[in-house]
């Protein structure tokens, strides 16, 4: 038994696929079996049940597993910190944002760090704050932006930024010539949401049913881009971050409203793990976002 029949073995149970984990770690699918067959003669018993194509771990395989968990946690983080001991001449930045906060407020913020840190490698994540929450848990990313607050006891979110929603219409709507629109309006004309899971769809459904609006005659598009798109054409109208239409505001494509009675000022939050080891790259990015003038 060796280092690399385990990393095998750990990688095959959280991939719950041989194939997958011959993808992952460059190997053929009989190389990953044939690590897999000579741990099960080691220990004297199977690791993984085969169903057909699906694997599951048997009971020693579970206790396998949790043990090669804090193996390679360990080793990741010996790397880590050797890594500070060489301060920012090299390193890897993972983080993950809601959609609005990734596409139209980082990308200026994260060219600044990079320029004052060009041999550090920025990765940008961008997906579902529901799904971005998941990934600062499940420690595939550093640091998250989140559109939403979250309530979870292991994660510390901490404000970066005031964020105000804008009602849109098209520029030829009836409403294009008003300054406010009051929230039963809404229920006259479709609505068009973001996916569920994004943070700016939280925000409008918490608001709107603080004040007893309920939307019915609704649309779902999956991206800021979309909901745009279709309210441009007239398929309804939507609420959005005003950080995301000042370019069809410009061109008199969308038209921005105030809604009466209803606060849209939303927080935007930046958070790790807590219990999440903080290297000289990550202090560094989060003095930097603390201090950046948004």
């Amino acid at each position: 038994m060796n280092l690399n029949q385990l990393k095998v073995f750990h990688v095959t149970a959280k991939a719950q696929s041989f194939t997958r984990a011959a993808e992952a770690m460059f190997l053929t699918q009989p190389g990953i079996s044939k690590h897999i067959k000579e741990l099960e003669e080691y220990y004297g018993t199977r690791l993984f049940d085969r169903l057909g194509r699906k694997i599951v771990l048997t009971q020693a395989g579970e206790i396998l597993y949790e043990k090669t968990e804090i193996i390679f946690n360990t080793i990741d983080q010996v790397k880590v910190e050797i890594d500070e001991l060489q301060g920012l001449n090299r390193g890897i930045l993972n983080i993950g944002a809601s959609i609005t906060i990734g596409i139209y407020i980082l990308p200026e913020v994260l060219g600044r760090f990079k320029s004052m840190h060009p041999k550090i490698d920025v990765r940008l994540e961008i997906a579902l704050n529901r799904q971005i929450a998941e990934m600062l848990l499940d420690n595939s990313i550093d640091f998250g932006f989140l559109g939403a607050p979250l309530h979870d006891d292991r994660l510390i979110a901490t404000p970066f930024f005031q964020d105000e929603l804008v009602l849109i219409v098209p520029g030829n709507h009836e409403w294009a010539q008003r300054e406010k629109i009051d929230p039963p309006d809404l229920m006259s004309c479709p609505f068009i949401f973001s996916g569920r899971g994004s943070g700016t769809r939280a925000v409008i459904e918490e608001r709107l049913g603080s004040i007893g609006i309920t939307l019915k005659d609704t649309m779902e598009f999956g991206h800021t881009e979309a909901v745009k798109k279709a309210v441009e054409a007239g398929l309804g109208v939507s609420i959005v971050s005003s950080a995301t239409v000042s370019r069809e505001q410009r061109l008199g494509a969308l038209k921005t409203l105030n809604l009466s009675g209803v606060n849209l000022q939303r927080t935007l939050y930046f958070a790790h793990r807590k219990e999440k080891y903080l290297s000289n790259l990550d202090k560094t990015f989060l003095q930097f976002i603390v201090y950046y003038n948004f």
